[in-house]
């Protein structure tokens, strides 16, 4: 029994990972064509965009999208995806009013004015980011990982079309444009696919979307600031170079970080989101074993990123000005720094579904306000320096944290699981 569940941890990783190989060999192959039709500047404003999005995206569905993993009965949980989804809706409505009353204020503080035009099309995307990530969990609870990783390469496929077709047609924001047809791709096939779309606008007693609310009030509660917490501190690099160095250079950073991310994302996400329902299961019939299993996870995630430092740290300017073009080569130094950073958050991140289990909800957000508040008060006092000194404090942060990080993850395996 014990090899048939192992067999199937694989299957599912498997699957998921394929989707997510092809998805990110669609925007690998198109980088070096987008990097000579889009300027530096370009893919500062997409950078920018993005952040907002994934700050807002990552608390747009109140956290009850995690919650549905977890009822024992699939009519609980489709009632939290309608929850969800309602969610979303309020939160994107409620975004929308500062938009469209301080839109140019929003952007004289972020420190790019062009970013103005692109925050009216701020809340729409924040709703179908968290409808997204609500169906990926649903789909997941149901084991359809195959529907999760085809709509990945369909979101990707459009995105990366899109992108290249409004480059060639020198299209300002064509980067975000792209970006914003590739999330609304994914989110309807999601929506189609298995009639999910009815089971969102399917009736349900007012009195039981009540209940599941309150049932699972914790994920709200202590999820939505420990969330814009860690989406906020994630994204605070974009942010502060937006504000206090060049767009040219916000630009070098996000796209570095980008392809030094793609590689690990192949293996991490997949494994993270069938990692979290490994964790539940674990938890609730081996709790003794969670930590054995989540420190060989961590020695196996590690020593797969390892070998990428010493040759970016060594060849990265060279490898950078050969395959995005001579403009990009600065990013190449930037990547021998960086690496270090994305090694470590490899290794690290997909273990914290640990902390997503419900017990663990506060030290999860111990954890996630001491990163924004620390690396807030790092960058924001080094944002004086040289962009290279402001790189290595960032790097030095970001090991020390996620090193701390991995010790509340173990010491999670040793919380009480209900």
């Amino acid at each position: 029994m014990k090899i048939k569940k192992n067999n199937a941890f694989i299957r599912n990783v498997i699957t998921l990972m394929t989707g997510t190989v092809i998805a990110q060999a669609i925007p690998i192959a198109i980088i070096p064509v987008l990097t000579r039709v889009f300027s530096p500047e370009d893919f500062g404003l997409l950078a920018l965009y993005s952040a907002l999005i994934s700050i807002l995206g990552g608390a747009a569905t109140g956290r009850y999208e995690i919650a549905i993993m977890l009822p024992e009965s699939d009519e609980d949980a489709r009632i939290l995806l309608q929850v969800s989804v309602l969610v979303a809706t309020i939160v994107s409505l409620i975004i929308s009013i500062p938009v469209f009353i301080f839109n140019t204020q929003i952007a004289k503080f972020l420190g790019n004015d062009d970013i103005a035009a692109w925050l009216y099309l701020v809340p729409i995307s924040v709703f179908f980011t968290g409808v997204y990530q609500a169906l990926t969990y649903w789909n997941n609870r149901q084991k359809k990982f195959s529907n999760t990783a085809v709509s990945r390469i369909g979101q990707s496929f459009f995105q990366g079309i899109s992108q290249i077709s409004f480059g060639f047609m020198q299209l300002v924001g064509g980067l975000i444009l792209g970006q914003f047809v590739g999330i609304f791709s994914g989110l309807l096939f999601l929506l189609k696919k298995d009639k999910t779309g009815k089971k969102i606008f399917q009736k349900t007693e007012v009195m039981l979307i009540k209940k599941q609310m309150w049932k699972y009030k914790k994920y709200p509660r202590y999820g939505i600031f420990g969330a814009l917490c860690d989406t906020g501190a994630v994204q605070m690099p974009i942010l502060m170079l937006t504000k206090f160095y060049s767009d040219s250079i916000t630009g070098m950073f996000s796209l570095t970080f980008r392809i030094l991310n793609m590689p690990t994302s192949i293996i991490s996400s997949a494994i993270a989101q069938v990692l979290f329902q490994k964790i539940v299961e674990i938890s609730n019939t081996e709790p003794e074993n969670l930590k054995k299993y989540i420190i060989k996870m961590f020695l196996f995630l590690f020593g797969i990123y390892l070998p990428a430092v010493p040759i970016l740290f060594i060849w990265g300017e060279p490898l950078f000005s050969l395959i995005f073009g001579q403009e990009w080569g600065r990013a190449g130094i930037y990547s021998g720094y960086l690496v270090i950073a994305v090694a470590i958050r490899f290794a690290v991140s997909p273990l914290s579904a640990v902390l997503g289990l419900e017990k663990n909800i506060k030290m999860g957000v111990l954890w996630q306000v001491l990163y924004l508040c620390t690396i807030t008060i790092v960058l924001y006092f080094c944002s004086s320096l040289s962009v290279e000194l402001f790189l290595i404090a960032f790097v030095v942060h970001e090991v020390v944290l996620y090193l701390f990080y991995l010790a509340l993850i173990i010491k999670g395996t040793n919380a009480e699981i209900s």
